[in-house]
């Protein structure tokens, strides 16, 4: 099947992969990959073709303009929304998240990453067991459904959906690391819609 190629895309892409994002020669999956982009790595977008029900992205790295190539369009691997690294050695990991928003320690097993208007909140709950990690929600509400699993740094944990009886969900996702370390990570916002929460854990390093 030949190359279907489309409109230029002038889009800005951020690379969520956490072992880094393949940029191939062409639009192929055996075409030979000229470098690997690390996490967080900004690229400009200059054309799509669809190949074999893929679509891929033809960019430049803007960090270094004459590498270029082809990158498949995942949204599990990259992103248009502009986005910064966080690391954290004392929690023991490191994700990417909105650059618009803030993030605040609110104590040494808890930091909170929000939204410039306030209305979505990530809170990342660090404890030496799953069972040991705050219940949710953590306000009045109810499970709706669940959703996954979803890949988490080779894991494989659910997203639980609640609905709160004051409006909005927290969708809620436990990851046992290792044995003595457990992570829970809780958004609250609006609406019912995991893509944020499935892109940002898709960045995710435990270290």
């Amino acid at each position: 099947m030949s190359p279907s190629p489309s409109a230029p895309a002038a889009t800005t892409y951020f690379v969520l992969a956490t072992l880094g994002l393949r940029l191939h020669q062409a639009p192929e999956a055996a075409s030979p990959v000229v470098a690997v982009l690390r996490p967080a790595a900004q690229l400009d977008a200059t054309e799509r073709r669809s190949v074999g029900g893929n679509e891929w992205i033809h960019v430049h790295a803007r960090s270094t303009p004459d590498l270029d190539g082809w990158v498949v369009n995942d949204p599990l691997l990259l992103t248009t929304i502009p986005m910064q690294q966080h690391f954290d050695p004392s929690a023991g990991y490191s994700l990417l998240f909105p650059s618009d928003w803030t993030y605040v320690a609110e104590g040494p097993e808890v930091g909170t990453f929000t939204s410039a208007d306030k209305t979505q909140k990530l809170s990342v709950r660090t404890a030496d067991s799953v069972e040991r990690l705050p219940p949710v929600p953590t306000v009045a509400g109810k499970a709706e459904r669940e959703e996954g699993p979803i890949d988490v740094y080779g894991k494989s944990p659910l997203i639980i959906f609640y609905r709160l009886q004051a409006g909005g969900y927290e969708l809620a996702v436990n990851v046992l690391w290792a044995p003595g370390r457990a992570y829970q990570f809780l958004l609250r916002q609006p609406a019912a819609d995991s893509s944020l929460m499935k892109q940002m854990l898709a960045s995710l390093i435990f270290q």
